[in-house]
């Protein structure tokens, strides 16, 4: 299944995808950077998909990216608070929505090889 709710309306613009077999999310690049740029501001370790976006390295270098620890992304997904956000271009539920999205994929692909494909 391919949902493609969160990147419709930022067509022409980066997407990026999680790809679990048949199963793909694909979400405006934009939201992605915004949820993990949150997690830098929350002082989190730097560890896992933390320290590849801080690095930039994994996605932005071979797509697609092996997730290698799925349970760690998902807390570090967990601990972002949606409430915070302040954009121009999205609004707060719409950053909670695609949160919940990307922790429902992971959890419901935990049992799976998950990649980031990024364009």
């Amino acid at each position: 299944m391919i949902n493609t709710k969160f990147y419709d309306g930022f067509e022409g613009e980066s997407e990026l995808s999680l790809v679990s077999g048949i199963n793909k999310l694909v979400i405006w690049n934009g939201y992605f950077e915004m949820i993990l740029d949150s997690l830098i501001e929350l002082g989190i370790e730097k560890k896992g998909i933390v320290k590849e976006y801080f690095y930039h390295e994994g996605w932005y270098d071979n797509s697609p990216w092996l997730i290698s620890d799925l349970p760690l992304t998902i807390r570090q997904l967990k601990l972002v608070n949606a409430d915070h956000f302040n954009s121009d271009r999205t609004s707060k539920e719409a950053i909670k929505n695609v949160l919940k999205e990307l922790i429902s994929f992971l959890e419901l692909n935990s049992d799976q090889k998950v990649y980031i494909e990024y364009d």
